[in-house]
């Protein structure tokens, strides 16, 4: 896998794949924030689901920040 840009998601750096694509590639930027990872992942995930819960029209969205492209 050849990542080509770094940001966040969330509060979690990240490295980005094939951001051309509907689902992007999103890997953490080292292996130690793996569970920042996840506990983005489980923040946001239950966020949706509340939110969806509370109004049928609201469409969730992942907080991606792409911040510049690697060397």
């Amino acid at each position: 896998m050849k990542f080509t840009h770094k940001g966040w998601f969330g509060f979690c750096p990240v490295y980005f794949a094939d951001l051309d694509s509907i689902a992007p590639i999103v890997h953490e930027r080292h292996f130690v924030l793996l569970p920042v990872m996840i506990l983005n992942e489980w923040i946001f995930g239950t966020m949706f689901f509340i939110l969806t819960a509370m109004d049928s029209n609201y469409e969730p969205v992942w907080p991606l920040r792409v911040t510049g492209e690697l060397d």
